[in-house]
């Protein structure tokens, strides 16, 4: 074996460090934040110019607000991201080659986890909108260090099922075109699963991003104001979720292991 062969083979025993080699050029940063800033910047233009009455329930609004925008935009970023980084071994037809050097089951966990990592990277950011909004336009609501954490966390755990799918399907498909195409979709379907039926909503994987806002709205048309409630949290639902969620993964991973290249 030569000395090139012995390096790679060196490296691909820290298959976190080489996931991050292999994407290094790719800039993938850019995706979570060019989202992020879409989020921040339709947050901070929905918080402008609040009244005294809107600036008492300023975070309530945003902790509603933020769940149904992660329902639009975070699905087609998760299919961006996922299909740019499992792209460069289809296209290059590179899969056979890394199965000679590291074992299959090691590569779909690896690169998954890579695309996990920059999807926890736009999760903590969307946790920083909060104060910054909150000091930004003067909020004399208390802000909620535990509904900050929990937002991120569902954003989170909602964000990892549906990168399973989209994960499976940039890698199993020849052309990029069907997972972005379902990563449309899920935007669509995932905003549009607030107004379904509860039983037919929770049917809707990208609608879970919204399915556990701690708050409910209410509009007074008399006086033509909105007024936010605390919601309960259903700990049973998202623990079933939660099941699904790794359930899931595992029987894609198995599809993907049983997949001839």
């Amino acid at each position: 074996m030569n000395t090139a062969v012995q390096q790679n083979t060196k490296k691909l025993r820290r298959p976190a460090a080489v996931e991050f080699q292999k994407g290094r050029r790719l800039h993938l940063f850019l995706i979570p934040f060019g989202f992020f800033m879409v989020i921040l910047l339709w947050s901070v233009y929905a918080s402008k110019d609040p009244s005294d009455y809107e600036k008492a329930q300023g975070y309530a609004y945003l902790f509603f607000e933020m769940p149904l925008l992660n329902c639009m935009t975070m699905p087609l970023m998760i299919a961006v991201l996922a299909s740019r980084l499992c792209d460069m071994e289809i296209k290059g037809q590179t899969l056979k080659l890394l199965y000679t050097l590291q074992e299959k089951g090691s590569f779909y966990d690896w690169k998954y986890l890579h695309e996990a990592f920059y999807l926890l990277l736009f999760c903590l950011g969307e946790g920083l909108i909060f104060p910054l909004c909150g000091r930004l336009f003067g909020f004399t609501e208390t802000l909620s260090i535990i509904l900050v954490i929990r937002h991120v966390a569902v954003a989170f755990i909602a964000g990892t099922v549906v990168l399973t799918l989209q994960h499976i399907l940039s890698l199993c498909s020849g052309n990029q075109i069907l997972p972005l195409v379902a990563g449309l979709a899920g935007s669509f379907l995932g905003l549009f699963s607030m107004f379904f039926p509860h039983e037919i909503a929770r049917l809707i994987l990208w609608g879970y991003f919204g399915a556990f806002v701690p708050y409910s709205m209410n509009y007074d048309e008399a006086a033509r104001l909105l007024s936010f409630s605390p919601a309960a949290f259903p700990v049973g639902e998202f623990a079933g979720f939660c099941i699904f969620g790794v359930a899931f993964y595992l029987v894609c991973r198995s599809v993907f292991l049983r997949r001839e290249v």
